[in-house]
């Protein structure tokens, strides 16, 4: 090989094949040990006569160490992007209001004297985790499932659940405050606190009232999710035989009282018909509270598309369900064929071991058990929702709402608990969601819907 284009020429540096063949010289040895001879003799030649032609030619010697350094760069600007992003995280939630739309600790209050002060290393809600989280405010469910209790003990368990919610509240002043507007919320978390506030889960709870309905309202309740998992007479199901085709004449009226109250109509749990129903009912925007994307995962507790569409043309808000089987359908498929049978095993547990303290842990190792039979399931699948929603309808309606506590920890890889809400705060990030949309999603969506469902209630006095 030659060397042309340098000693001060404008041509490019290159390599040429040698037309003079200097490949051809032979030695008298083996055939093997003269090849080997040879190659080295060559790429010693070479290496000579690249050391001089380098030191002739500064424009090869300028290409070379731009190749070398390249990687050096791309590892550079890598980092330099590392840095940016981790900085606008810090940034993010050092004042970011976190809302989480349904999380169903209450109940652990009443049955097993759980405690928020305390770690746990099982559930998914306390005050240590909640801090390293960064959750600024909470709506905390309050739910007797139809099948669970009889319907004499409907509301006195409601009632039990939601009086141990403020009694916890008022245990920890420190870290945590009720709130009872969407002004609280915002007050309570500038003051670095935890806003609680409460919520119905099923139109069962109420007992056919809209005395009783008043009455939560004055103890603090802020949304009414029309129905749970069976239909009852306000609303159909979508887990359950339809009664009235949608919402019943008695729905529509709770719909107005709420309207009246500022109280936020809930439509997760209940058919698409009953949610169009109540959509078109309302005077204030709506929103369902724990959901998630049928289109992603098509399964009878998820929303199409057209009725995530109908809620935000109303202004709610859809709240992303972090159950694994809510998220992907095999998941799913393995969780309601085992079902039936990890809940036979949970109430015989419960039965014969009525008065002994570790029953609970037995049943959380009952569910641990079926939880590892379904096909993993991770944060990315849950960002995936969030963004589908917020493509479709926009960000300003889509918001979280985990059912943390109420899904006996089938929770995505990665988002375990409430600690690892800056996890979406990333996820958004990386998807290149701006900082505001972040916000709005994270937690201030809620925040609005509140502020307009009090807002209508203010003008129907």
């Amino acid at each position: 090989m030659i060397w042309t284009g340098c000693g001060g020429t404008r041509r490019p540096c290159r390599f040429r094949p040698d037309p003079s063949g200097e490949t051809t010289a032979t030695l008298s040895r083996p055939p093997v040990a003269r090849a080997g001879f040879q190659a080295g003799a060559l790429k010693a030649r070479r290496s000579r006569g690249t050391r001089k032609r380098l030191k002739s030619c500064p424009a090869a010697r300028s290409d070379i160490l731009a190749v070398m350094l390249r990687p050096i760069a791309l590892l550079a600007a890598w980092a330099a992007s590392a840095a940016g992003q981790q900085s606008r995280l810090d940034r993010l939630l050092a004042d970011m209001l976190i809302f989480d739309a349904h999380i169903d600790t209450p109940r652990y209050f009443v049955d097993e004297g759980y405690r928020l002060a305390d770690e746990h290393g099982y559930y998914e809600l306390d005050i240590p985790r909640m801090r390293r989280g960064r959750l600024g405010a909470v709506l905390f469910g309050i739910y007797a499932q139809p099948g669970d209790y009889t319907p004499a003990q409907w509301l006195p368990r409601s009632l039990e659940c939601l009086e141990a919610l403020h009694a916890e509240v008022r245990r920890n002043s420190k870290d945590m405050e009720f709130a009872w507007t969407s002004g609280d919320i915002l007050r309570i978390h500038r003051s670095g606190k935890l806003a609680a506030m409460a919520s119905l889960e099923g139109g069962h709870l109420i007992a056919d009232s809209l005395r009783v309905l008043r009455l939560f309202h004055t103890l603090g309740v802020r949304y009414l999710t029309l129905a749970h998992f069976k239909s009852n007479n306000f609303a159909d199901s979508m887990t359950d035989v339809a009664a009235h085709n949608g919402l019943s004449a008695a729905g529509r009226e709770l719909v107005a009282e709420m309207n009246r109250l500022g109280m936020i109509v809930d439509v997760s749990h209940i058919s698409d018909k009953a949610v169009m129903d109540a959509v078109a009912a309302s005077k204030a925007p709506v929103i369902a509270s724990h959901s998630s994307v049928k289109s992603i995962a098509p399964i009878p507790r998820n929303m199409p598309d057209e009725v995530i569409k109908a809620i935000a043309a109303k202004g709610g808000v859809v709240c992303i369900n972090f159950h694994a089987g809510y998220l992907h359908k095999p998941a799913y498929d393995v969780f309601a064929r085992n079902r039936p049978r990890r809940d036979e095993e949970i109430r015989e547990v419960l039965s014969l071991r009525a008065n002994d303290p570790s029953r609970w842990e037995l049943v959380r190792s009952i569910q641990r058990r079926y939880y590892r039979e379904m096909p993993s399931v991770d944060l990315k699948k849950l960002l995936e929702h969030i963004d589908y929603v917020a493509r479709l309808a926009g960000p300003d309606h889509v918001g979280l709402g985990s059912d943390f506590d109420g899904i006996s920890g089938m929770v995505p890889a990665g988002m375990e608990d409430v600690s690892k809400y800056p996890s979406i705060v990333r996820g958004l990030i990386d998807l290149g969601y701006k900082d505001e949309d972040v916000r709005k999603i994270m937690g201030l969506n809620l925040v609005r819907v509140l502020k307009e469902n009090e807002a209508v209630a203010e003008k129907l006095k």
